[in-house]
């Protein structure tokens, strides 16, 4: 299980184009307690699924999948150590 922190430089390693969609995750969660992909889409654009981004660590699901099976909700618990790694990576500026 990686770490926050690890997950997003290892995200940055193999799958470089998703840092967009980390971001996105990043700018929404102190808005949201919880959020759907579809939330992500709106301010970045299509992508896949925000499954990936539970594999690494950065975010987590949380409650049951709704809408018949098509709407997941998660959350971001360590947003500090997102934002450490996306500074480093250079994504985030301050």
């Amino acid at each position: 299980m990686f770490s926050a922190y690890e997950g997003v430089k290892g995200l940055a390693k193999e799958h470089p184009d998703w840092l967009r969609v980390v971001k996105g995750c990043y700018d929404l969660a102190p808005e949201y307690e919880k959020f759907a992909g579809a939330y992500v889409v709106d301010k970045v654009g299509w992508f896949p699924s925000l499954r990936l981004l539970v594999r690494y660590g950065i975010l987590v699901k949380v409650g049951e999948t709704v809408r018949g099976g098509r709407r997941a909700y998660y959350s971001m618990p360590d947003r500090q150590g997102v934002g450490r790694a996306l500074r480093q990576l250079g994504v985030l500026r301050d």
